[in-house]
């Protein structure tokens, strides 16, 4: 009788531990999907390009900066691995206008380009600076996640789709 009493409190306690413990996972978690869910949770979709004063475009290039780190990406010739035609380094942060801060730097070997600053860009809206020499930059950002990047993906996917004739 004894055995039994002993083996019904063990699986007692070992039912009343796992309940608890699947209630504390399913917080957490429910917690975690929130934050992943808030605009801008993964940082700022940064699209910088390279313009003559005529729209030509000269460099082009995005990346997602996390608020305050370094992003950085390194675009290189195609037909030439070993020649790299942009090198761009990003961090930014949020203002509490809404605003996003960029802090850039940029070079451009084949344009002898050697360029850095600090932009404030609205999000979604194109902003232009110049940079050298009948050259402009075109920087846009945009909170990641968020419905604006969702859009700008969609449009993206949009203007590349093949269309009927």
């Amino acid at each position: 009788m004894r055995t039994l009493r002993a083996i019904a409190v063990v699986a007692f306690a070992f039912l009343v531990g796992a309940v608890s413990a699947e209630g504390i996972f399913r917080v957490r978690t429910a917690r975690a999907g929130e934050a992943a869910a808030r605009d801008g949770a993964v940082g700022e979709l940064v699209s910088f390009e390279v313009r003559t004063e005529d729209g030509t475009t000269v460099a082009k290039s995005r990346l997602v900066s996390p608020e305050g780190k370094l992003a950085s990406v390194t675009v290189r010739d195609p037909a030439d691995p070993s020649s790299v035609r942009m090198v761009l380094r990003v961090t930014t942060s949020r203002e509490a206008s809404g605003s996003v801060c960029v802090n850039y730097a940029v070079q451009i070997p084949e344009l002898s380009l050697v360029q850095s600053g600090r932009v404030w860009v609205k999000p979604g809206v194109e902003s232009t600076l110049p940079i050298g020499h009948d050259l402009v930059a075109v920087f846009t950002a945009v909170p990641v996640p968020s419905k604006a990047f969702d859009q700008l993906i969609e449009s993206e996917r949009a203007r590349k789709a093949p269309r009927a004739s």
